[in-house]
C-alpha cells in the first residue's frame, strides 16, 4: 500500500514539474524569444542546433519556421541560398557580425527572393542579390504584401527586375536607409496607400528608381536617386508628396508624373537630367522649394491648377518653365531665373505672378527706379507676361569716386583738369556730366559737357580756367541712359594772387547731440576772418552726406551712433581753414501726435462749415502742422478751417496731423444736403379769403 502511494506521489509531481516547464516556456516566448542563425555553423564542434548563440540554426527559413509571433532572429554573417519566406511577426537583423549576411538564392526562375507576407516584421541590415542571374525576370529581391513592415539598411544588388516590391494593398510600410543598386526597377509600389519610402540610397537602375502607381497618401522623403533612366515614375495616384530628395543624372525626366490628382513637390534638388527634371501631366500639384540645375529643362507643365513657387531654376539647356498648350490656371510666381536657355515659354493660359509677386529674372534687362522692388515694366518673353517682375534689375552706375584735384586742394592752377573715376556694374558705355556746385549748371569749357561713350571702370576729365584766388566746388552726375548717380560735392581753390592774406580761422561749434531723425542745426557763427570776409562754407556731416554756402545749416541724422561733422571755410582771398566737431545721435524717442477731427454730421451746400482739429496734442509738445482735405478735390493747412461745399453729396473728410517726424491721420464724413426752397409766406391766408368770398357771393343769390 505504501508503494502504491508513492508511486502516486512521483506521478503528480512528474505531471505538475512537466506544466510548469511548459507554463515557463510560453512565458519566455511571450516576452519575444532570441534566435541566432550562423550558416558556417557546421565548421564548429559541438551540439546539436537549438537556435542559441552557441549553437544556431545554419538556416534562416529554419529559424522562421520554429520562431512563435514577436521573437528576434539575428543572423550572422556568410552566405544564405535560400528563398526566405516570413510569414509571422518578426525581426529580422543581418550582418550581426562576421561580415554582411547575403541572401542569394541559386534556385531557377525564383520569382521573390525574400517574401514579407505578415504584418509588424522588421527586416533589416541583410545584402540579397542574384549573381548567377536565374531569378525570374518579373519578379523582385524583396516583396511586401503584408502591413506595417519596416525595412531598413539593406542591401539590394545584381537583379535585372525589382529591387523591392510593394504588391497591391500593402500599406502602411516603411522602406528607409536601404541601397539599391543595379537593379532594373529600385522600389516599386503598386495599389497601396500610407507607405514611407524615406532616405534611400537608389542607383543605376536601368528603368525607374522608385515606380508607383494607382496609389494614394505615400510619401517619398529624402532619397539619393542617381544614374537611372527615371528618377521617380508616379501613374494614377492621389496625394503623393515627394520631398527633400536628390536626383541627379536621369537618362531621361527626373520625375514624372502621369494623371496625379494632388500633392506636393517639395525641397527636392534635381540636376543633370537628360530631359526634364519634372515633367507633369497632372493637376493641383503645388512645387514648391525645389531647386532645378543643368537640365535640359527644370519643369515641363501639361496640367492644370499647380502652383509653381520659391523654386530655383538655373542652367537649363532648353527651357526652365515650359508650359504646354492644354496647361491652364497654374500659378508660376516668386521663382528665380538664372541663366536659363530661354527662362520660360508659355504656350497655354496660366498666370505669372499671384497679387503683386511676380518672378525674378536675370534676363529682364530693365529698372526699379522707385525702389518698389517691381520692375518699372512688364516681363514679355515667349509668350510669358509677368507683370510684376521682381529683383535681378539693372544697377545705377556707382557714385563717382577719386576726384582730382583732390578735395579742399588749394593752389592749383589756373587751367585745371578735373577728373574721376566712373564704373557701373551692368553697362560698357556711360555719359558723364561736370557741373558747377553753386549753380547746378554744366562746367563751360572748350570740350564738350556731357563726356560721352565713357568707358566703364576708367577715368573721364574735363578741363576749363578759373581766375585767381578762385573757391571752385564741383560734382559729376554719370548716367547708364536708364539710371544715374552723382558724386559728392568737391571744391579746390586756385593759386592766390599778391598781396598776402591773414587766413581765417574755422569753427565748427559742438559737440552737438540730437536724437535719430530730429533736426539738427549745426553753428559756424563763430568762425571768423581777420582781415576779410568768409566767401564760402561747406559742411561734411560725417554722414555721406555734405552741405555748401550754408553757415549754419540744418540737418537730419537717420542712424543713432557718433559722427565727426567738418567745416571747411574760405575768405576772400582764398585762403582756407578747416575745423571738425562731434555729433552724439540717439534712438529717436518721439512719439506719433494724436489727430482729433470735429466736424459736423450734416450741412447745406452754399453754406459756411467750420471744421476744428481741437484736442490734437502731440506727447513731447512738438510744434503740429496741419492738412485737411474735404473730399470735393480743396485742402486747407490751418488747424480750425471752414469750407463751403457747391455740391450735394456725402463726402470723407481727412485730417494730417505731423510733428517733426511722424503724421496721425484720421478720417470722418460729412452729408451736404441743398437748401430747401423758401414758400411765399401769406398764401394760405388768401386762400381762405378767396374761400370766404366766394360763400358770400352764393349766400347772396339764395336771398334774392
Amino acid at each position: 500500500m505504501q508503494l502504491r502511494n508513492l508511486s502516486i506521489i512521483v506521478f503528480c509531481f512528474l505531471v505538475i514539474s512537466s506544466f510548469t516547464v511548459v507554463f515557463l516556456d510560453v512565458e519566455s516566448r511571450a516576452s519575444g524569444a532570441e534566435i541566432y542563425v550562423d550558416s558556417l555553423y557546421h565548421e564548429y564542434p559541438g551540439g546539436k542546433s537549438d537556435g542559441s548563440a552557441e549553437h544556431p540554426y545554419t538556416s534562416i527559413n529554419e529559424a522562421i519556421n520554429l520562431a512563435d509571433e514577436g521573437d528576434t532572429i539575428y543572423v550572422f554573417g556568410g552566405l544564405y541560398d535560400e528563398h526566405i519566406v516570413i510569414d509571422k511577426k518578426l525581426k529580422l537583423w543581418g550582418s550581426i557580425e562576421n561580415g554582411p549576411s547575403i541572401i542569394d538564392c541559386t534556385e531557377v526562375f525564383l520569382r521573390h527572393t525574400v517574401e514579407i507576407n505578415a504584418d509588424y516584421v522588421e527586416f533589416q541590415n541583410f545584402d540579397i542579390r542574384d549573381s548567377d542571374g536565374d531569378a525570374s525576370p518579373i519578379g523582385s529581391l524583396l516583396c511586401i504584401n503584408s502591413n506595417n513592415a519596416a525595412i531598413q539598411s539593406n542591401n539590394f544588388t545584381n537583379f535585372s527586375s525589382w529591387g523591392i516590391y510593394l504588391s497591391p494593398g500593402s500599406n502602411g510600410n516603411v522602406i528607409s536607409e536601404n541601397k539599391i543598386d543595379y537593379v532594373e526597377n529600385g522600389i516599386y509600389v503598386s495599389s497601396s496607400s500610407t507607405n514611407d519610402i524615406y532616405n534611400n540610397f537608389i542607383g543605376n537602375c536601368s528603368e525607374k528608381g522608385i515606380y508607383i502607381e494607382s496609389s494614394q497618401n505615400n510619401r517619398i522623403y529624402g532619397n539619393k536617386i542617381n544614374n537611372s533612366f527615371y528618377g521617380i515614375y508616379a501613374k494614377s495616384c492621389n496625394n503623393i508628396n515627394i520631398s527633400n530628395n536628390t536626383i541627379s543624372t536621369s537618362s531621361y525626366h527626373g520625375v514624372y508624373l502621369d494623371n496625379i490628382n494632388g500633392g506636393v513637390i517639395k525641397s527636392n534638388f534635381i540636376s543633370s537630367d537628360a530631359q526634364d527634371a519634372l515633367y507633369i501631366k497632372s493637376d493641383d500639384i503645388t512645387i514648391q522649394n525645389n531647386t532645378f540645375d543643368n537640365n535640359r529643362r527644370a519643369i515641363s507643365l501639361f496640367g492644370d491648377n499647380c502652383e509653381i513657387i520659391n523654386n530655383r531654376i538655373s542652367n537649363s539647356s532648353s527651357s526652365g518653365v515650359y508650359t504646354a498648350t492644354q496647361s491652364n490656371n497654374n500659378l508660376i510666381y516668386h521663382n528665380y531665373f538664372h541663366n536659363n536657355n530661354p527662362s520660360a515659354q508659355e504656350n497655354g493660359n496660366n498666370h505669372w505672378y499671384f497679387m503683386d509677386q511676380g518672378n525674378y529674372w536675370d534676363d529682364y534687362n530693365y529698372v526699379d527706379r522707385n525702389l518698389d522692388g517691381i520692375g518699372d515694366r512688364y516681363y514679355t518673353y515667349n509668350g510669358v507676361m509677368d507683370i510684376y517682375p521682381l529683383g535681378y534689375f539693372l544697377k545705377p552706375p556707382k557714385k563717382p569716386t577719386n576726384p582730382k584735384p583732390k578735395d579742399t586742394e588749394t593752389d592749383t592752377n589756373l587751367k585745371i583738369t578735373v577728373e574721376v573715376y566712373v564704373e557701373d556694374p551692368d553697362s560698357d558705355l556711360l555719359t558723364v556730366y561736370f557741373y558747377r556746385a553753386d549753380t547746378n549748371t554744366l562746367i563751360e569749357g572748350p570740350h564738350q559737357n556731357p563726356v560721352r561713350n565713357v568707358a566703364s571702370k576708367s577715368r573721364v576729365s574735363y578741363s576749363f580756367t578759373q581766375p585767381f584766388n578762385a573757391t571752385y566746388a564741383w560734382y559729376v552726375v554719370v548716367n547708364d541712359s536708364l539710371l544715374e548717380n552723382r558724386s559728392d560735392v568737391w571744391f579746390f581753390l586756385t593759386r592766390a594772387a599778391p598781396p598776402d592774406n591773414i587766413p581765417p580761422v574755422a569753427d565748427a561749434g559742438g559737440p552737438y547731440s540730437a536724437e535719430a531723425f530730429e533736426p539738427l542745426q549745426l553753428d559756424a557763427s563763430n568762425s571768423k576772418d581777420p582781415d576779410g570776409t568768409i566767401a564760402f562754407y561747406r559742411w561734411n556731416f560725417g554722414d555721406g552726406s555734405s552741405q555748401i554756402l550754408e553757415e549754419n545749416p540744418v540737418h537730419i541724422y537717420r542712424t543713432s551712433g557718433q559722427y565727426t561733422a567738418t567745416l571747411t571755410i574760405i575768405d576772400d582771398s582764398g585762403s582756407i581753414d578747416t575745423d571738425i566737431t562731434t555729433v552724439q545721435i540717439l534712438p529717436t524717442t518721439n512719439q506719433e501726435p494724436t489727430a482729433v477731427m470735429n466736424i459736423p454730421l450734416n450741412g447745406y451746400a452754399g453754406s459756411v462749415i467750420t471744421f476744428s482739429s481741437s484736442g490734437s496734442i502731440d506727447p513731447e509738445g512738438d510744434d503740429l502742422t496741419y492738412l485737411w482735405d474735404f473730399g470735393d478735390g480743396n485742402t486747407s493747412k490751418s488747424a480750425n478751417p471752414t469750407h463751403i461745399y457747391s455740391n450735394a453729396g456725402t463726402y470723407l473728410v481727412t485730417l494730417k496731423v505731423s510733428d517733426w517726424q511722424y503724421d496721425d491721420i484720421i478720417t470722418g464724413s460729412i452729408t451736404i444736403s441743398r437748401k430747401p426752397k423758401e414758400e411765399t409766406p401769406g398764401f394760405e391766408i388768401l386762400s381762405l379769403l378767396l374761400v370766404v368770398l366766394l360763400l358770400v357771393i352764393v349766400q347772396k343769390k339764395k336771398n334774392k
